[in-house]
């Protein structure tokens, strides 16, 4: 039996964006169970007119190809170019499997894939995360996304030989079209945690951080229910327990781009500016190190379709620093959450509970805190060995 697998899709690999990180450690996983695997993502830094197969590279082992992000609406509906693009050279793969991550253009490229593979006698998976909306855009851009997500979603990835699915959400709904299902969270390589700086001072404030883009912030209207990640309601809740002795470090965007769209937290912002620090954009690699250094990191989403049907990257990786987490319900994080062990929930449909959740949790000494970080940092709980088993056991019963 040939034992490679190609996986494609729209990310930007090996870690350019937590989609990367996914299919990378899923890569990981596969490669440990004797999988040879190679990659097909997107870059948005090569010209439009880049030939595939001179894209070739290597990262730790792992061959990898970029077709170039879609240029506009014109680029994403390119579908068929992107597909010959991609079965001229998978043609001269020997595979067992094509893993498809979401799709490089429009899902019709996934239907002209997944054709070729049973022509071919290949497995055709899907890796499946998410189950977006589309919040943003014009209303022809909204209806254009809608469709092409709902096409993927119910008919294409139900017509895979199997779906890899990130959540028991996706798992449950994938079951009940009659596909073969795992479950894989968000994975991470151990081993790229060994040596950050897990360095401890007890007269420290309590250090919370959070990383990422919460809204969009290029100046189009937003509404509030397409938020990801409710970095509002966690300034508003510092804002009121601002009396504990904490610092507040954000990463991912600047103070004006935050006060762009909540523009009312100006003020609040100004008389917190030693406690509330925003730091903008920052490398992967020195993010990791900033959380290891956080003694919580923070992030509040409410439980949507949205947020039930994927699992936050951050999780898997802020326990995997040290770091606990302080989160909403979502997703199947309460799999994985030992409340005093490696993070607390939090209730933020009101407001109350939420100040004294967070009152206690910013009480507690340093001594506790430190317990907490040892207990994240020697739990390796995302660890991608600890899914060979179940991995092992979905592509037997292919």
């Amino acid at each position: 039996m040939t034992k490679k697998i190609a996986y494609v899709g729209n990310f930007s690999f090996p870690h350019g964006n937590a989609s990367g990180t996914r299919v990378l450690n899923n890569g990981y996983l596969l490669k440990e169970l004797g999988y040879d695997v190679i990659f097909i993502g997107l870059d948005n830094t090569i010209p439009q007119n880049s030939n595939l197969k001179d894209t070739k590279s290597n990262f730790d082992g792992f061959t990898y190809y970029n077709l170039p992000y879609p240029a506009g609406m014109k680029g994403w509906i390119s579908y068929q170019k992107r597909y010959n693009e991609v079965s001229s050279l998978l043609n001269n793969e020997s595979l067992f499997a094509v893993i498809s991550y979401g799709s490089p253009s429009l899902s019709l490229f996934g239907r002209l894939l997944q054709k070729w593979c049973k022509n071919h006698n290949i497995f055709y998976l899907s890796d499946v995360v998410d189950w977006m909306g589309a919040g943003v855009g014009s209303l022809a851009y909204r209806t254009i996304k809608f469709l092409d997500n709902d096409y993927q979603k119910r008919i294409l990835n139900s017509k895979s030989d199997g779906v890899i699915t990130i959540s028991s959400y996706l798992s449950n709904y994938y079951k009940g079209k009659g596909c073969k299902t795992v479950i894989i969270p968000p994975l991470v390589n151990s081993k790229r945690f060994q040596d950050l700086d897990f360095s401890f001072n007890f007269n420290d404030p309590i250090k919370l951080i959070y990383i990422g883009r919460p809204f969009l912030t290029d100046g189009r209207s937003i509404k509030e229910s397409a938020y990801k990640d409710r970095l509002d309601i966690v300034i508003q809740a510092l804002y009121e327990v601002k009396h504990h002795n904490f610092i507040f470090n954000i990463y991912g965007l600047t103070k004006d781009e935050y006060v762009s769209v909540i523009g009312h937290h100006s003020d609040l912002l100004e008389e917190l500016q030693h406690k509330i620090i925003f730091h903008g954009v920052i490398d992967n690699h020195l993010g990791i190190q900033e959380i290891a250094k956080a003694d919580f990191t923070v992030l509040f989403r409410h439980r949507t379709r949205v947020t039930t049907a994927g699992f936050p990257t951050k999780f898997s990786e802020t326990i995997s620093c040290g770091t606990p987490i302080i989160t909403t319900n979502t997703s199947d994080l309460a799999t994985y959450l030992e409340t005093g062990k490696n993070g607390f929930f939090v209730n933020i449909n009101n407001h109350k509970v939420l100040l004294d959740e967070l009152n206690t949790i910013l009480s507690m000494s340093k001594t506790d805190i430190l317990e907490m970080k040892k207990f994240c940092k020697d739990s390796h709980r995302f660890g991608y060995t600890n899914f060979k088993d179940d991995m092992k056991r979905f592509l037997i019963s292919l």
